[in-house]
């Protein structure tokens, strides 16, 4: 009996103790899961906060640098520079052009205004580029168009250079060039004035190229300003008349086809007139 009731204590005991170390141990990690599980949590919660603060940061720092580019004097245009590669470029009279741009923002340069303004006070430029130098300064990249020939005004005695474009450069007659009569020009040729517009300056010389073509050899050049037309002068003396209004090939064609029925070659003809649609006539 007494062993039997020993052995029934000794059971309690140790199913006691088990049962209370078993709790223990349950109630412990449940802690650390709990711990870990906040630690989990907290962790994306401490990077958004990182991720917003940078944000901010950045965010007012970019409207502090606009407030400061907008309505600070630091990037307002204080000089204009002039990258010079013809001798005939007029700097002071360029940056006078563009006075009105001093003093606006480089953020908001208005370059297709500076080129439009520049253009209309000086035709002969044929490309401008622009390239902005930070803070303040402008740099300009001026491309003036070639001369093409000089012109002899008969009816005022006075000699301008015409440029590719059509329009009247500064440049003193250069002996180089070759030679072109005005007729019908009562008034001196100023500079910088547009004096034929281009399509007809191109059919004038593609006019001259195909005559060159049929072995004609040109002596003179005139050009009868009102009219709107030019006399080639050839070796022979005969004046061919070509009308710069129109299309330059059918009117050289019909030299082209007919030029050995009339004798052009072999005649001492006056004028051969090319300017009417669809006919020729010659005398």
């Amino acid at each position: 009996m007494f062993r039997k009731k020993s052995r029934s204590r000794r059971r309690d005991f140790l199913l006691e103790t088990k049962s209370h170390t078993n709790s223990s141990g349950k109630r412990l990690r449940n802690r650390f899961l709990n711990s870990f599980t906040s630690l989990l949590l907290l962790r994306p919660i401490r990077k958004l906060f990182r991720a917003s603060v940078i944000g901010g940061s950045v965010i007012l720092f970019m409207i502090g640098f606009i407030a400061f580019a907008v309505f600070s004097p630091y990037f307002h245009i204080k000089k204009i520079e002039i990258v010079r590669d013809n001798p005939h470029l007029q700097i002071v009279e360029i940056q006078a052009a563009l006075e009105d741009f001093y003093g606006q923002n480089m953020l908001f340069l208005p370059q297709d205004e500076i080129k439009s303004t520049l253009k209309k006070d000086f035709p002969e430029f044929r490309d401008i580029k622009i390239n902005e130098q930070w803070p303040a300064t402008l740099e300009l990249a001026i491309q003036v168009s070639p001369p093409l020939f000089t012109l002899l005004n008969t009816e005022t005695a006075n000699f301008s250079v015409l440029s590719e474009d059509g329009v009247i450069l500064q440049n003193q007659p250069d002996s180089e060039l070759p030679v072109r009569k005005v007729i019908q020009h009562e008034k001196i040729i100023p500079p910088r004035t547009a004096w034929i517009k281009k399509e007809e300056l191109d059919r004038l010389t593609q006019a001259e190229a195909l005559i060159l073509d049929l072995d004609l050899t040109i002596k003179e050049r005139r050009h009868y300003h009102a009219a709107r037309e030019v006399h080639f002068i050839l070796s022979t003396q005969v004046a061919i008349w070509v009308d710069l209004s129109r299309e330059i090939k059918p009117q050289i064609k019909k030299l082209e086809w007919s030029g050995d029925e009339i004798g052009v070659y072999t005649k001492p003809l006056e004028y051969i007139d090319l300017r009417i649609p669809e006919q020729i006539f010659w005398k």
